[in-house]
């Protein structure tokens, strides 16, 4: 993953030294990001992708995948920027965070924007990919994941005929895929804490959640390892 990223900050170091600022709210589909890194583009908007990239983890790191490794070298890029943009993408800057937007219907959950991988059947869709396909509408549960270091979070969102929703946060070991069952998850709204439980074998389950902006810290022996953001609506 390090050399993708370090490949994704040269080819846009080189292209806009200086580039700065985001595309608020705006993701470029799969065929966009295609012609971006084939060169096809024109100027403006090759500078909006580059500057969406920049403070994008999700595109950056879908954009990284597609990079063929003797592409180009990264060498003249300044290593703090490098640092700073790796650390970025890589959340290892910050706790591990999941930022979930959704909107409950009768018996359907609308997912208006999410940072998280989103499991559809037994197929896992990264974010940007959810995107472009234009899926948004999930029959009363979905199942968000995001990796963190050594672990995947699992956030799983249950309707109940869109006047509140059920929480289920768990945690695998990536490499074994086993449950981790020494975590605590701790659900706030506005700073307060509302409940917080020991993980079981199904991990943590908030029950009734009415719509809101809410919090879900996930900690293990005491040190905070995820948080999941979530701002429901209906």
């Amino acid at each position: 993953m390090s050399n993708y990223l370090e490949k994704i900050i040269g080819i846009i170091y080189r292209k806009r030294k200086g580039l700065a600022g985001s595309i608020a709210g705006l993701h470029p589909d799969e065929e966009a990001l295609a012609c971006f890194l084939e060169d096809r583009l024109s100027q403006a908007d090759r500078l909006l992708i580059e500057r969406h990239l920049v403070s994008c983890n999700s595109c950056a790191e879908y954009v990284g995948t597609q990079l063929k490794m003797e592409s180009v070298s990264a060498k003249d890029v300044p290593e703090i920027l490098l640092e700073k943009i790796k650390k970025l993408v890589i959340n290892e800057d910050n706790t591990g965070l999941i930022e979930i937007f959704f909107k409950l219907k009768e018996k359907v959950i609308e997912i208006v924007q999410t940072s998280g991988d989103v499991l559809v059947g037994q197929e896992l869709i990264p974010a940007p990919v959810l995107r472009s396909r234009r899926i948004k509408d999930f029959r009363e549960e979905v199942v968000i994941l995001k990796d963190l270091q050594s672990i995947r979070v699992e956030a799983r969102l249950k309707n109940n005929n869109a006047k509140s929703f059920d929480l289920t946060v768990a945690a695998r070991d990536k490499q074994s895929q086993k449950l981790i069952r020494d975590l605590r998850v701790t659900l706030l709204k506005g700073g307060l804490e509302l409940e917080s439980y020991a993980s079981d074998d199904a991990g943590v389950i908030f029950r009734d959640i009415l719509p809101g902006v809410y919090r879900a810290e996930v900690t293990r022996s005491g040190e905070k390892v995820a948080v999941v953001e979530i701002k429901a609506e209906v």
